[in-house]
């Protein structure tokens, strides 16, 4: 079971819930996107999952998820960029 972190209008967290629920239910919570360009402009694309209950099948930025309660954003975002796409780069 996967957990993201609830958060109020301001990003204060304010609890933790399952992802699925905080999705069926629109709660807002932390979550980040990467766009990743190379020296043309141009954005390196993903094709998501036909499994994918969100979106599948479209295409897509790099990778975009949740940050585990003990996470911070940078950290997660570079756990799930070699985990979704096989390799890291700098994040800013």
């Amino acid at each position: 079971m996967e957990r993201v972190i609830l958060v109020n209008d301001n990003d204060i967290a304010i609890g933790v819930i399952e992802k699925l629920e905080a999705h069926e239910k629109g709660l807002l919570h932390r979550a980040f996107s990467i766009f990743i360009f190379n020296e043309k402009g141009e954005m390196l694309l993903q094709q998501r999952s036909l499994r994918k209950y969100h979106s599948g099948g479209l295409w897509t930025n790099a990778c975009c998820s949740h940050p585990r309660p003990e996470e911070d954003i940078l950290q997660a975002a570079h756990r799930r960029l070699k985990e979704e796409m096989g390799f890291d780069t700098q994040l800013t």
